[in-house]
């Protein structure tokens, strides 16, 4: 199975000396299904339910598109106090006077 590789901005950068960060994900597609796994191709499952973490593309739906989707929610649920609060420190733009 040929595992592909897609990477997500997690959070964009607030300055000039701050790069932002990313998320790397892996997914394969078999049959027009995607399914998130691991670097190895080993399926990724739900915590809750234990299900394989897949969906059912549709005609002409980007693959791409969709596995950062879900990437990008299976990086928000583990961290949910995080999220949830947005408690990331905001950094405001320093103004001065001429």
């Amino acid at each position: 199975m040929d595992v592909r590789q897609i990477t997500v901005i997690t959070r964009n950068p607030s300055g000039s000396d701050d790069r932002g960060s990313c998320e790397d994900g892996w997914y394969t597609v078999d049959d027009g299904v995607l399914t998130m796994t691991d670097k190895d191709g080993a399926p990724l499952r739900n915590p809750n339910t234990g299900q394989k973490i897949t969906h059912h593309l549709a005609n002409g739906e980007s693959d791409k598109a969709v596995a950062k989707r879900l990437r990008l929610k299976i990086y928000r649920d583990e961290r949910p106090d995080e999220m949830a609060g947005f408690n990331r420190r905001i950094d405001y733009p320093k103004w001065g006077c001429a």
